[in-house]
């Protein structure tokens, strides 16, 4: 059975992308526009085996949203999250993130290439102790 990815970014076309290429990996990859949207995938899919979270969007941005996932059952709670932003993150801002996420992607050059062996990693590590830290 493939491991369920749920893409999460506003932007309509790197969500497009990143679904493409995930889904040529042979990944289940589900999308969602808004963290709104991303809630209700979660609460009505079983079974996301990652989450790939942009940090800055409309309404509620992805520090939002991690808020809201670290409230949830520990089965979601504990779902591997990568973070894939164009933010340039301050050094206070990367060791606050890098507590409630595994990995944390640039937008940009290589983005392709980049995400695929991120989730590969993730995926790998976290396939007999879900949850466990980076």
């Amino acid at each position: 059975m493939a491991k369920k990815i749920l893409i999460i970014d506003d932007d309509h076309s790197l969500l497009r992308l990143s679904q493409m290429i995930l889904r040529r990996k042979g990944y289940d990859a589900v999308i969602a526009i808004s963290a709104a949207e991303a809630r209700k995938v979660l609460l009505e899919q079983s079974g996301v085996d990652l989450i790939i979270l942009d940090l800055m969007m409309p309404e509620e941005d992805g520090a939002e949203f991690l808020d809201w996932l670290e409230r949830q059952s520990d089965n979601l709670k504990n779902t591997p999250v990568i973070i894939n932003t164009a933010k340039n993150l301050s050094d206070t801002e990367t060791r606050h993130f890098m507590t409630r996420c595994r990995k944390i992607i640039l937008k940009g050059m290589n983005f392709t290439e980049n995400l695929i062996s991120e989730v590969e990693s993730v995926l790998m590590s976290s396939s007999g102790a879900k949850g466990a830290t980076a």
